[in-house]
């Protein structure tokens, strides 16, 4: 109980301390190795056992999350729905895709719709609109607001809407692709998807084209560019609703962001990979490096799941990509960078190498370089957490997903032979 209350009421102020307070919270231990594992060696559970465990068994990441409700996700207020909860529903739909089990998107699915009663709008109509208009809009949205970056004052991050809202849209276009194994939850993800347009609508004021014609992006609403992890948030919901919905306007704006994400990206030459910054002082501002590995992982699946569908990035970005990896964040012997573009390491930023997991379908040099930052730090955060649980999963899902373009890289070989 002095633990939970701790961490309850504690100036949570990064994603691990978050993580760790909630299986403290639970009761739960991380995995107990013993001894480190050598670098390299196979490690004691399957990637998706470890998922499940870092999930607990496999939903246990907020108090109540066994019976689909989200009580203790964010007793602070500070956003940890968004920076805790989103990576767990994340994790979710990528174990259903790995292992095929609708299980694990019948509890996203309980878990989304009480997410969704936590929306301001709804604790509004509850408990009165007093401590849910948001100071700098001037009224209730339809998303999830805190008052714990803005001294207090209640308002509602876009960062937070995306970070919540593209496993939530994922998990809508996973059902309605699922066929017979998904049709129960048709109707469900139905409800789910009108949902999610009213909160991206909230933030419609918001939006800018430019400063290329191809390009678009988020400001504040003093008119400040976003950072590139912000807009990188939304831009994989843009992408995800594209296709679920065949709406343009979707695609345009996943476009847009796509090509303004790209003119941010530095190729280092020597190595050929990206690194970039957290943001730029105006929407013309030059590429850079330094973002730190844990925001940047946002960006740089942003990238992928663009890629995946189509969307201004190529294979060749997916390879520079990887490298960014393989070439820039791992230092070798179980190290990682915690900033890109530097050798500087941090033990919290660095357990967030594991959220870059997804890039094994490109490398399987990454699953290696996570074998051996774990075998060399054994109590990290890695270990334990929703961020853990996201990486575990994407790790269980590539196998599955090199297969299928070995396939699609043999069926095109059998249609167009080399002259």
């Amino acid at each position: 109980m002095l633990v939970s209350s701790i961490c309850r009421h504690a100036p949570l102020t990064t994603v691990l301390v978050y993580a760790a307070c909630v299986l403290l919270a639970l009761g739960s231990e991380l995995p107990a190795w013993g001894e480190a594992p050598p670098t390299g060696a196979p490690l004691p559970e399957s990637w998706r056992e470890l998922a499940d465990r870092n999930l607990q068994g496999p939903l246990g990441v907020c108090r109540d999350i066994r019976e689909g409700t989200i009580e203790g996700c964010d007793d602070d207020g500070y956003g940890g729905a968004a920076w805790g909860l989103a990576y767990a529903m994340a994790a979710l739909n990528v174990l259903y895709e790995a292992t095929g089990e609708v299980a694990y998107l019948e509890y996203l699915g309980r878990i989304i719709e009480n997410l969704f009663a936590k929306r301001d709008d709804k604790l509004a109509q509850q408990y009165g609109e007093a401590g849910y208009v948001d100071y700098a809009r001037g009224r209730v949205l339809k998303a999830w607001g805190t008052g714990h970056y803005t001294g207090g004052r209640h308002t509602c991050h876009l960062v937070h809407a995306g970070m919540l809202l593209y496993p939530m849209a994922d998990f809508v276009r996973i059902v309605r692709a699922g066929g017979p194994k998904t049709s129960h939850l048709r109707a469900q993800a139905d409800r789910i998807m009108s949902q999610i347009e009213e909160t991206i609508h909230e933030f419609d004021d918001e939006w800018r084209n430019g400063p290329q014609p191809n390009m678009g992006y988020y400001v504040d609403v003093r008119g400040k560019v976003l950072p590139n992890n912000w807009q990188s948030a939304m831009g994989r919901v843009f992408v995800i609703m594209a296709e679920v919905t065949g709406d343009a306007g979707y695609r345009d704006k996943a476009t847009r962001i796509a090509h303004y994400i790209k003119s941010k990206l530095t190729r280092v030459v020597e190595g050929d990979y990206y690194v970039w910054a957290y943001s730029q002082p105006g929407p013309e501002g030059p590429a850079g490096s330094g973002e730190d590995i844990s925001h940047a992982a946002i960006t740089a699946h942003f990238i992928y799941v663009a890629w995946e569908h189509g969307i201004v990035f190529t294979m060749l970005d997916m390879h520079r990509l990887s490298r960014t990896f393989t070439r820039a964040i791992y230092l070798g012997n179980g190290q990682v960078a915690a900033w890109l573009g530097t050798s500087r390491q941090n033990d919290s930023l660095g357990a967030q190498c594991i959220r870059w997991a997804f890039l094994a379908r490109f490398d399987p040099q990454v699953p290696q370089m996570i074998r051996a930052y774990m075998a060399a730090h054994p109590t990290s955060g890695a270990l334990g957490g929703p961020t853990a649980a996201l990486g575990f999963a994407y790790l269980a899902r590539a196998p599955r997903l090199r297969r299928a373009d070995a396939e699609a890289e043999r069926m095109k070989a059998l249609r167009y032979p080399s002259i």
